[in-house]
């Protein structure tokens, strides 16, 4: 009875002497932690001003100290509540997860804070942002700011960076270390997913320094994770210090010599790592833009499936939408002066698309504060649908989306670094193989817009005091352009090219069809009531480079015809419409050295009026549809210039060689039949890739994963410097002691390289004892030989011979090299870069070093 009313009592003791070695063990652990929560906390501010180009907000320091928070909270909670390191590791994971859901939406989503809908919306992206979030921040133009919920991805790095470098920190011993990859990977994050190109070059001590800023946060986070390894190696060598009993290590010969090595130490790390980064980065800049992640992820593809929106501009003149609704508007519209539907910037000499090379993105949802700002409201109609969103330029956010569809539409819009607003969002009960995108007939949304700071004309009169470039269209791919240009005697200016526009509109006639039948009775109707009458000439559709040459071409053989001195009203010789004029103008533009693109659109109230073109103030129908040309010089702002080709005068037959009067009157009806233009042939044989447009794109892409490589491995080799540096100084270390010129120092040397070696296998050899008692307890019989050569060469009164200090380097090198052979792969990595070796041992070898040069020899 009484035996069993002890065990209790044992029992409650032994738990009770348990509990109270692991209170003083954490006791004695606790400065440890604190100093290595407190590189946590460094590692995440640096992690901020990494990411801070990515979304510059400062909400940021919100997420960031949230994220911290609940990191460390589930790593404490974890280490009490849980026993065993695979059972804190999951009750860590889960507290971490669950304090990431009950902050994502307040911290990372605020707005998803208007409803309770919002609220489990935004929860649900939040989870859902755990796996996903990355493409839709890869796809937002910079900076990001709080857009939807582009800050999950950060709040993800941060809360599980956190828990896991609390967790190895709190859990000290040889795992402590390894936080440094999470709190590294934390900062890497804004590297990663930041501007394509790195920031700009700044001048330090006369010498450009490339990439300051991505070299900066590289370097303060390499400072940081040395300086906090080093802080905690000094104070694990304290304890243990503290716990020996005096005079049991001899350190008085000596004493300042092991802390200058760790500072000397550290600073070459720092300063290798520094002038190497230095060295890498103007390396790394010279192969050219950075290949960030965000330049992967591109809806590019959906886009260029569209057909060109201008090869069907003529659809919309046709009957059945002529008058039929495309798009509603409302609100600010008296601002505008156009509402572009597409913008096309590329042109391969058969239609006018979006560039293939250009990156689509996202907006963010807020516009900047304080910008002057318009705002529309758009209702698309029943004639309308597609990938283009009609906005005007200067959009300033992405559109606000309303009805059923409006999550769908805000997840699928886009704007490419051109200018171009998509969106790809599928249309639902579509099944064709194409699949339908975009916009549909309902949707609506509402656009916001920077205030137009010029009016059309005010752009127009500064690109006409501009100067165009060197650049030229080939005359050999356009020669009829080329020489209709030259016969215009205009300068390449913007004057002279607002000139050519000109004498191109007046010298055209407006024709939307080529047949005239019922489909024509609705533009023909319109025009007729404008003008009070309109004839119909044919003319073909299409703006391929051989129907371009062939309205230049009827341009030229009319003015040589007519003669110089001529009139406007007998140079009327072109036949087409906006599509053919659109592209003619940007042709042009090009050949005179400006940038060009196409607009296809509607023109708002804010337009001056152009005969042809009704423009819209709230119903826009395809009788609004227009499309013009948009210039810019260098530097330049886009200036669009109207292209429409007039329609109140009949182009004038003039035979070969006719003699045209002084005073020439012009008929009614030039003709009472039409005549058909000739066919434009096709462009497709002549615009067909050559072997050497294959082999300069195969060398460009070449030459484009060469650059990537090059990129990806300088950066490799700047993150390795520092374990670079270690190796290197190891290295040299064991060449002096192995090339030192007294066989007595050599054989010392052969020692201490043994002595580091076990050092930095976490198998210290006994400070306290000597050589030879410290030999024999690690039971290798090599070994014990060393200590005995050793102690001979430093106790007898004759010097060792050569002979006896290679022997003492072949044993050496045996032994290092049995040491390395017992070793796991992973624990061979871990001895090779181990700082043990400078830094935590005292050696007791340093006296007899000292007394090498005061013994004296007997003869």
């Amino acid at each position: 009875m009484n035996s069993d009313r002890r065990l209790p009592r044992r029992d409650r003791s032994a738990r009770s002497k348990r509990a109270a070695a692991l209170a003083a063990r954490r006791e004695r652990d606790r400065p440890q932690e604190l100093v290595g929560l407190g590189y946590l906390v460094v590692g995440t501010v640096i992690a901020v001003l990494a990411a801070w180009p990515v979304h510059e907000t400062l909400r940021l320091l919100l997420v960031a100290a949230a994220g911290l928070v609940v990191g460390v909270g589930a790593a404490v909670l974890a280490r009490r509540l849980a026993r065993g390191g695979v059972a804190r590791a999951a009750l860590a994971a889960g507290l971490a997860l669950a304090g990431y859901v009950v902050i994502v939406v307040p911290v990372s989503i605020p707005s998803a804070l208007r409803s309770v809908p919002d609220a489990v919306r935004g929860l649900r992206d939040g989870i859902v942002g755990i796996v996903v979030g990355w493409k839709q921040l890869l796809t937002l133009d910079l900076p990001l700011g709080e857009y939807q919920a582009v800050l999950v991805p950060f709040t993800v790095v941060v809360v599980a960076g956190a828990t896991a470098a609390a967790m190895l920190v709190l859990r000290g011993g040889r795992s402590a270390p390894w936080a440094v990859l999470p709190v590294l990977a934390m900062s890497a994050f804004g590297l990663a997913f930041g501007a394509s190109s790195t920031s700009a070059p700044i001048m330090v001590a006369g010498v450009e320094l490339s990439a300051p800023r991505e070299l900066g946060v590289g370097l303060a986070s390499v400072a940081a994770a040395v300086g906090w390894l080093l802080i905690r190696h000094r104070m694990l060598r304290a304890r243990a210090l503290a716990r020996a009993r005096a005079g049991t290590v001899r350190t008085s010969a000596g004493s300042g010599l092991p802390a200058l090595r760790r500072r000397a130490l550290a600073a070459t790390i720092l300063v290798v790592a520094f002038v190497g980064g230095v060295a890498v980065a103007p390396a790394a800049a010279s192969l050219g833009e950075r290949q960030a992640l965000r330049d992967q992820v591109e809806p590019s593809v959906v886009v260029q499936r569209q057909p060109s929106p201008l090869a069907a501009y003529r659809s919309w003149l046709a009957a059945d939408r002529f008058d039929e609704v495309a798009v509603r508007l409302d609100g600010d519209v008296h601002e505008l002066s156009r509402l572009p539907f597409a913008t096309l910037d590329a042109y391969d000499g058969e239609v006018f698309h979006v560039d293939p090379d250009a990156r689509f993105a996202r907006l963010p949802r807020n516009p900047p504060v304080g910008a002057e700002l318009v705002e529309v409201e758009v209702e698309v109609g029943d004639a309308y649908g597609g990938v283009w969103v009609p906005a005007p330029a200067g959009l300033a956010a992405a559109p606000r989306f309303s009805g059923a569809r409006a999550e769908e539409l805000a997840d699928g819009f886009h704007r490419a670094s051109g200018g171009e607003v998509v969106d790809i969002a599928p249309v639902e009960g579509v099944t064709d193989a194409s699949g339908a995108v975009g916009l549909a007939p309902g949707d609506r949304y509402t656009v916001v817009a920077e205030r137009p700071d010029a009016t059309e004309q005010e752009l127009r009169d500064r690109l006409a005091g501009a100067t165009g470039d060197a650049r030229t269209l080939d005359p050999e791919l356009y020669p009829q352009l080329t020489a209709w240009a030259e016969e215009q005697e205009q300068p390449r200016t913007g004057a002279g090219l607002i000139e050519l526009v000109e004498r191109l509109r007046a010298r055209g006639y407006l024709s939307h069809a080529l047949v005239e039948d019922a489909s024509t009775e609705s533009w023909m109707a319109a025009l007729a009531a404008e003008a009070g009458g309109y004839a119909f000439l044919p003319s073909y559709a299409g703006h391929s480079r051989s129907r371009i040459e062939t309205l230049f071409e009827s341009l030229l053989d009319q003015q040589r015809r007519a003669g110089e001195g001529a009139p406007d009203s007998l140079l009327v010789a072109g036949v087409g419409d906006d599509e053919q004029f659109a592209v003619a103008a940007a042709l042009l533009a090009r050949h005179l050295g400006f940038d060009s693109r196409v607009a296809l659109g509607v023109r708002l109230p804010g337009a001056e009026a152009v005969p042809g073109e009704p423009g819209c103030e709230g119903d826009c129908t395809g009788a609004s549809m227009a499309a013009w040309v948009e210039v810019r010089a260098s530097g330049g702002d886009w200036t669009p210039l109207d292209v429409t080709p007039q329609f109140a005068q009949l182009p004038t037959e003039i035979a070969e060689g006719e003699q045209l009067p002084h005073h020439p009157t012009v008929p009614d009806d030039a003709r009472s039949e039409p005549l058909d233009p000739e066919r434009a042939q096709n462009d497709a044989d002549a615009s067909a890739t050559s072997p050497a447009d294959d082999e300069t794109a195969t060398s460009a892409w070449v030459w484009q994963l060469v650059r990537t490589i090059g990129l990806w491995a300088a950066l490799v080799v700047f993150l390795a410097l520092p374990f670079v540096a270690v190796l290197v100084a190891k290295a040299v270390r064991r060449a002096g002691r192995r090339r030192a010129p007294d066989p007595e120092l050599r054989v010392l040397g052969a020692w201490d390289e043994v002595a580091d070696a076990y050092a930095d296998a976490g198998r210290p050899m006994a400070e306290a004892a000597s050589r030879r008692t410290a030999a024999q307890r690690t039971g290798r019989p090599a070994l014990v030989r060393l200590a005995a050569s050793v102690d001979e060469a430093v106790f007898s009164p004759f010097p060792p011979t050569e002979e006896q200090a290679d022997e003492a380097w072949r044993l050496a090198d045996g032994e290092r090299a049995e040491l390395r052979a017992a070793a796991r792969p992973r624990e061979r990595i871990r001895m090779a870069l181990s700082l043990r070796s400078f830094t935590g041992r005292v050696r007791s070898t340093t006296t007899a070093r000292r007394a090498v040069h005061q013994k004296e020899i007997t003869p």
